[in-house]
């Protein structure tokens, strides 16, 4: 019966520590896929919330200010894709549209095209990242 009741416990311990150890992006996206983007979480004792870095550049209210910083950290991100060698194809159209719209006076739409190139670029940076880490995946075995 002893046996038992030590089998319980570090069973209970061992989900506790599991749960405890999910990492944070994987907590994000849980809370973003049950709450979408207005929503908060907790992680390690602190609160966050569901937004994108796209989607909280872009709440910003829409002026030339915002929309030019928003600009500016789309074209460092889709450099910074470009040099890893994962920069996506309509990245450079939309940093072209969010350039013309803040010409125009548009503010909001280059915000909306920035904050699109901006993503586009992060991903493709992230995708960069995975490829180097997963790059054995794609050798066949040798049997």
């Amino acid at each position: 019966m002893k046996k038992i009741i030590t089998i319980a416990a570090v069973a209970a311990l061992t989900v506790s520590s599991l749960a405890s150890a999910e990492s944070f992006k994987s907590a994000w996206e849980n809370a973003r896929a049950l709450q979408g983007a207005n929503g908060t979480f907790e992680w390690n004792g602190k609160t966050y919330n569901t937004m994108t870095v796209e989607e909280s550049l872009a709440s910003k209210p829409a002026n030339a200010e915002n929309a030019q910083t928003i600009f500016d950290a789309a074209k460092a991100k889709y450099k910074e894709s470009q040099e890893v060698g994962f920069a996506w194809r309509d990245t450079k159209k939309y940093l072209k549209e969010a350039k013309a719209a803040i010409e125009s006076g548009d503010f909001q739409t280059a915000m909306d095209f920035a904050a699109r190139a901006h993503y586009q670029a992060r991903q493709g940076v992230e995708q960069a990242a995975h490829a180097d880490k997963h790059w054995i995946d794609a050798v066949p075995p040798l049997n």
